[in-house]
Parts: C-alpha cells; structure tokens; sequence
C-alpha cells in the first residue's frame, strides 16, 4: 500500500515513458499494417493481404479506427517493438503504399499502379493453391532483382525492404522452416521504372519415382490397389504428378541437405524437383517520394519534381525554422503545466 503523509495519498507507480527508439536486441523486425483515411474495399482486402506477406511478424488483428492518429501508431510501436509502418491510403485518383521506418523515419511513398489480390489470382489458376495455417508461420525469404545500389533513392528502398524482413542466418536456418518467397524485381527506366512485388509459396517434390511410389513417400492415405494383380504393378506404372505432367528440367532439381516434411515428406538426402506457386497479392509500384522523417521532413527524392541546390537548401532552413518553433512552444507549454503546478500546491 502507498504511503500516507499528511493525510494525502502519495503516488509511487506512474506509467512508464513508451520507448520508442530502434531496439538493439535480436527481435526480428515487426510492422504494422493499416490503412488511413476512406478506401475503397479492394484496398482494405489488400491490407489484409499484406498482413500476410509480414506474417508472422505483424499483427494480424489490427484494425485502424478514424479517431486515430499516426502518433497513437507511434506510441505504442516502441513497447511492441514495431520498427516499421505499412500504410495504405487513396485519393480520388491514385492509391499510394506508405513504407515508414519507426520513429524517426525515412518514409518512402509508392503509388500503387495496379495490383490483384490471392483470391484474384486463385480463380485466374487452372489448379490453385490453398496455403494452410502452417505456411504464415515462418518470415518469408526476400529476393531483390535488379536494384540499382549506385543510384540513391533505389539504394535507399532496397535496404528499407531488406531491414523489413528478419535477416537469415545460413548457419542457424532450418530448411523446413522456408516456407515463402517474396520477390521484388526493380523493372528498368526503359520499361518504364518502378517496381513489380510476387509472393510464392515452396513446394519440393521427389522426382525420379513414378507416381505410385511419390503416394506412397506422401504417406498422406494407403492407395487402392483394387485395380492391380500385385504391388510391383502399382509401382512400376507410368504416369508423373506435376502440374505440367511431366518431370521438371534439370535445373529445378537438387539434393536436400535437411529434411522437408511439407506436402509430400521429402527427406534429407533426397532428390527432388523445386516448384513455386503463386498466392499474391500481385503489386505493381513506383516510387513517387522518400522523405527524410515520419511522414514529414525534408523532402530527398520526388520522381515529379527536381530542386536546385539552392532551392532545396531553402527548403531545409524552413524545415528546421518550422521544427525550432514546434520545439520552443512544447518547451513553453512545459513551463506553463509546471507553473500552474506550483500555484495549485500553494493554494
């Protein structure tokens, strides 16, 4: 119980101050996703579907209200361990993806040119794939394609996509737990820039067997054997299990160094074919502008407009004027809560 001094309760608990600076533990990296302002309902079913692309690592159940703000996001990131914002909002015209590094930024502004969500893209596939619990719970693995590193802003994305994904440690990694490839491939000027984003699910299947024995390896149900004189006839018949029907080229094919008990219980030391499949969303995106802050500050890349040196440097005094000012009246409101502090005491 509190102590009581003077007839008057004394508080010794008071809510601690939320932290919100970069965290240097070995959390992996973790976002939110949400969308601000009105959308239309195909971009809130992209939300969700980008829950899943972060997934495990975001939370799922988030769900933003209009009375929010981007500091109550900003509030509770640091406790959370949130480093990084995906927001989704829309004009009358454009549908932009906000990518904002937590606390301090930068923020990196995408206009989403065109995009098809999983369900869109299942009912275009002659067999679609039905992904289960189990694949959303292992990070996915990220390929970067063609970003230009000597060239800043796509520098600059490159390393806010690679920081948004948990690192992979080869030493430590378990192969059973790749589930997922995300794939980002920077689309050169000629083809009119931006970037296209795939998410595919991992398939390994046994390859050299003919289709009975791959049932059998399965070991999902015991096969009818009703139509067969012997089990070497079963067996030996021809017939192959892939999509295309038939075996996949040489290239597709390798040795598994672990075991990979997904679908059809391959082993370690088995050889067997690779096959992606694809579960969106399907995203294409052009960089429109990076910004130095949280969704504010200097302005470092616009793809509509180029300043001079002069003009940007007149930019940045404003930017700093205007932060000054901001930091001079919180510092003033400060003094004033302090003040009247003292009176209310004295009375």
């Amino acid at each position: 119980m509190a102590r009581r001094k003077g007839g008057r309760r004394i508080k010794r608990k008071t809510q601690k101050v939320t932290d919100t600076a970069e965290s240097t533990t070995d959390i992996p990296p973790r976002a939110f996703v949400f969308s601000k302002g009105a959308v239309p309902g195909k971009l809130k079913a992209l939300v969700e579907n980008l829950k899943r692309v972060l997934s495990p690592n975001t939370a799922t159940a988030l769900r933003a209200q209009k009375r929010n703000k981007l500091r109550d996001f900003v509030d509770v990131a640091g406790m959370l361990h949130v480093s990084f914002f995906l927001i989704v909002s829309a004009t009358d015209k454009n549908s932009y993806l906000r990518l904002v590094r937590c606390p301090r930024g930068p923020t990196l502004t995408f206009r989403i040119t065109s995009f098809s969500l999983g369900s869109d893209i299942a009912s275009a596939q002659r067999k679609p794939y039905s992904a289960g619990h189990s694949v959303w719970q292992s990070a996915p693995l990220l390929i970067l394609s063609n970003f230009d590193k000597s060239v800043q802003h796509e520098a600059l994305s490159a390393t806010m996509l690679q920081n948004l994904f948990p690192t992979l440690n080869v030493a430590t990694a378990r192969l059973a737990s790749f589930r997922r490839v995300v794939l980002v491939h920077q689309l050169p000027a000629a083809e009119g820039g931006g970037c296209e984003l795939r998410q595919y699910v991992i398939k390994a299947a046994p390859t050299g067997v003919s289709k009975g024995v791959k049932r059998l390896v399965r070991g999902d149900k015991l096969p009818s054997l009703g139509r067969y004189s012997d089990m070497a006839e079963y067996l030996t018949r021809k017939g192959y299990s892939s999509e295309s029907g038939a075996e996949t080229d040489e290239e597709d094919k390798t040795e598994l160094p672990q075991d990979y008990l997904h679908g059809r219980n391959t082993r370690s030391q088995q050889r067997v074919s690779i096959k992606l499949h694809e579960v969106g969303p399907r995203m294409s995106l052009a960089l429109l502008k990076v910004e130095e802050g949280l969704c504010d500050g200097a302005t470092l890349y616009h793809a509509l407009v180029s300043k001079t040196e002069e003009e940007a440097a007149a930019i940045a005094e404003r930017v700093e004027a205007r932060a000054a000012l901001k930091a001079e009246r919180k510092q003033q409101q400060q003094l004033n809560v302090e003040r009247k502090g003292l009176v209310t005491r004295k009375a």
